[in-house]
C-alpha cells in the first residue's frame, strides 16, 4: 500500500513536471525584442537585440542600399560581419550561439538610392528613424526541436527610448518611451520636442523653420482633402495618419521636395532657400504631391492591389485623384487640369518603350505607372461621364471598393469590371488590357485611341510645353547613363541635373551637377540640347557635359544612335 502510494506520488510529480514544461514552452515569448535608445546630444543611437532563442547568426531583413558594416558599430571582440551570397550576416567571433547583441550608430542622413532615408532631420535637431533598416530576418533557423514555431522568432517588438522627448508615430504621441509591434514595411518614428499639431483628420510634426506660407496653405487644404476623398469614394479612413513635414538644405540655391508614404503616414521634405518666397506654382507642386500620397491611404492601405505589375491603377489612380482635387479646391481650373493629364499622356508614350506596361517595374521605369495610369484615369473619366453625366472616375473606384469590401483587395480585372459596368461597354477595358500586357505597340497611337469619339480630341503639334522641353533635355543624361552604365541615377533640380555614382561605370563614377550640353541648357533649351546630342551620336562624336558656369565636367562618348523627338500630343476638351 505504501509502495503504491509512492508510485502514484511519483507519477503525479512527473505529470506536473511535464505539464509545467508544456506551459512554460507555450508561454515562452518567441518575439524578437529591439530596444532603440536615442541620445539627442550626440545624435546617436544604440539598438539592443534580445533574441528568443540562441542562434549562430543573424541577418537583416531588408537589403538596404547602404553599407551597414561602415555605419553600424559592433563589439568586434564578440561579433564579426560575414557574407553568404548577397546576404550580410552577423556571427559570434568564437562561433558560439548567442541570444543578444548591440549595434551603435550616428544618424545617417545621406540619400539612399531607391530606399527610405535611414534618418531625416528637422532644423531644431529632432529626427526621424526608419524602423525596417534595423529589423532582422525572421527565418534565421528552422528547427522545431529548438523552437516550436519552426523559426527563430515570431514577430518583432520595438521598444523606443528618448529621454525628455516626444515620440510620435502612427497617430499616437508618447513621452520618453513607447513600444510597437512591427508590421509590413515599417514606419518612421519621430524623436524630438516639436509639439504635434492635431485635428480631426491628422497629426502633424512640422519643422519650426518651415516657411509660414507653405504650412498655412497646407493646413488650409489638407484637411479638406480627406473629406473630399471620403465623399468621392464612399469610404472613411479607419485610422488617423501622421504627416512628417521637415525643411532641409535651407541654404541651397534651389527648391525641390521629396518624400513618400508608409502605412499611416506621409513624409515630406522641402529643400532649398527658394521656398522662403511664396510661390503659387511651387505650392501647387507640393499640394499635388500631398494629394497623391494621401490617395494611397485609400487605394493602397485601406484597400490593397494584388499584383505589382498592375501598379498603373495604384500610382496613376493617385495622380488622377490629385488632379481632380486640385481643380475642386480652385488651385487649377479645368483647362489646367487637362494640361496635367496631357503632360502625363505625352510622358507615357515617350517613356514606356517597346515593352508592355507590366514590365515597367522590372525595367525600373516606375514613372510609367504614374503617367500611363493617370492617362487611363482621364480616359476612364470621360467614358463614364459620356454614359452618365453625373458619374466620374471616382465612381469606378467606389464601385470597385464596394465590390471588395470584405477582403479589401482589388485587381486589374476588378477595375475593368467596374469600368465595364459604368460604361456598358468593354471597348476601353480591352484597350487598357492590351496596353498593359502587350509589347511592340505604337504607344502614341494606342494612347490616342482611348479618346476616340469622346469629349477629348487629340491633336499633334511641335509647339512643345516646358515640361516636354525639360523631358528631352533630361533624355540626354538618361541615354548616356543607360548606354554606359545599364542603370540610371540622377535627380532634377530647378535648372540642373545631379548625377549619382554608379558602381563599375567609369563614365559616371563621380557625382556631377550638369546644366549645359555643348553650351545649350538641358532644361530651358532642352529640344535643341537633345537634337545637338542626337547629331553627335549620329556622327560618333563626344558629348560635352557642363556645370552652371559652363565649365566642362565630363566628355562622354555616345555609344548608340538615339530616337528622333516625337510630336507633342495635345488633349483638347470639347466643351
Amino acid at each position: 500500500m505504501i509502495y503504491g502510494q509512492k508510485l502514484i506520488y511519483k507519477f503525479l510529480i512527473t505529470l506536473i513536471v511535464v505539464l509545467s514544461s508544456s506551459v512554460i514552452a507555450s508561454d515562452k515569448d518567441y518575439q524578437l525584442h529591439i530596444h532603440v535608445h536615442y541620445q539627442k546630444d550626440s545624435d546617436s543611437w544604440k539598438a539592443n537585440y534580445e533574441l528568443p532563442i540562441a542562434v549562430e547568426h543573424v541577418a537583416f531583413s531588408r537589403r538596404s542600399n547602404f553599407d551597414r558594416r561602415k555605419l553600424y558599430k559592433i563589439d568586434e571582440s564578440k561579433f564579426k560581419w560575414d557574407q553568404e551570397g548577397d546576404v550580410l550576416l552577423l556571427r559570434s567571433v568564437d562561433g558560439k550561439k548567442f541570444t543578444s547583441l548591440s549595434i551603435h550608430f550616428s544618424s545617417y542622413y545621406d540619400f539612399i538610392q531607391k530606399d527610405y532615408t535611414h534618418n531625416i532631420k528637422y532644423t531644431d535637431g529632432s529626427v526621424l528613424l526608419y524602423t525596417n533598416h534595423l529589423a532582422l530576418g525572421a527565418n534565421i533557423i528552422e528547427d522545431k526541436s529548438v523552437s516550436p514555431i519552426g523559426a527563430s522568432f515570431k514577430g518583432t517588438k520595438f521598444h523606443f527610448n528618448g529621454p525628455n522627448q516626444n515620440i510620435v508615430f502612427l497617430g499616437q504621441s508618447h513621452k520618453d518611451k513607447a513600444s510597437w509591434n512591427l508590421e509590413g514595411e515599417g514606419t518612421y518614428i519621430y524623436f524630438g520636442n516639436i509639439q504635434p499639431i492635431e485635428n480631426d483628420n491628422m497629426i502633424a510634426i512640422v519643422d519650426p523653420a518651415l516657411p509660414k506660407w507653405a504650412w498655412d496653405q497646407t493646413q488650409q487644404y489638407f484637411p479638406k482633402l480627406f473629406d473630399y476623398y471620403k465623399a468621392k469614394t464612399g469610404q472613411a479612413l479607419n485610422f488617423k495618419p501622421v504627416v512628417f513635414f521637415n525643411y532641409d538644405q535651407v541654404d541651397g540655391d534651389y527648391s525641390n521636395y521629396s518624400g513618400g508614404t508608409l502605412d499611416g503616414l506621409v513624409q515630406l521634405t522641402i529643400n532649398g532657400q527658394h521656398w522662403n518666397t511664396e510661390n503659387k506654382e511651387k505650392f501647387n507642386m507640393l499640394f499635388h504631391f500631398l494629394a497623391h500620397e494621401a490617395a494611397h491611404f485609400w487605394n493602397g492601405q485601406m484597400f490593397s492591389f494584388e499584383d505589382q505589375k498592375h501598379s498603373w491603377m495604384h500610382e496613376g489612380g493617385a495622380d488622377t485623384f490629385a488632379n481632380f482635387a486640385m481643380m475642386e479646391f480652385g488651385l487649377i481650373n479645368h483647362e489646367q487640369m487637362i494640361q496635367k493629364f496631357e503632360d502625363a499622356a505625352n510622358n507615357c508614350f515617350l517613356n514606356k518603350g517597346n515593352e508592355s506596361l507590366e514590365q515597367s517595374a522590372k525595367l525600373r521605369r516606375y514613372r510609367n505607372y504614374y503617367n500611363c495610369g493617370a492617362t487611363m484615369g482621364l480616359a476612364s473619366h470621360v467614358a463614364v461621364k459620356a454614359k452618365d453625366s453625373s458619374k466620374t472616375v471616382f465612381d469606378v473606384w467606389k464601385n470597385m471598393f464596394d465590390a471588395n469590401i470584405k477582403d479589401r483587395t482589388y485587381s486589374q480585372q476588378d477595375y475593368f469590371d467596374a469600368l465595364n459596368n459604368l460604361t456598358k461597354s468593354k471597348k476601353l477595358s480591352i484597350a487598357f488590357e492590351k496596353f498593359s500586357s502587350n509589347s511592340d505597340l505604337d504607344n502614341q497611337m494606342e494612347v490616342a485611341s482611348w479618346f476616340e469619339r469622346s469629349e477629348i480630341s487629340t491633336q499633334y503639334s511641335e509647339d512643345y510645353p516646358k515640361s516636354v522641353i525639360r523631358h528631352w533635355g533630361k533624355q540626354v543624361i538618361y541615354n548616356l547613363m543607360r548606354s554606359h552604365c545599364k542603370s540610371i541615377s540622377f535627380s532634377s533640380y530647378d535648372d540642373f541635373v545631379k548625377t549619382y555614382p554608379i558602381d563599375g561605370c567609369k563614365s559616371f563614377e563621380q557625382s556631377m551637377e550638369i546644366q549645359f550640353v555643348g553650351g545649350l541648357e538641358i532644361f530651358n533649351d532642352g529640344m535643341n540640347a537633345y537634337n545637338l546630342f542626337k547629331d553627335k551620336c549620329e556622327n560618333g562624336e563626344m558629348v560635352t557635359l557642363q556645370d552652371k558656369e559652363k565649365v566642362d565636367v565630363a566628355e562622354v562618348e555616345c555609344l548608340e544612335k538615339v530616337q528622333n523627338s516625337k510630336p507633342y500630343m495635345k488633349l483638347q476638351a470639347q466643351l
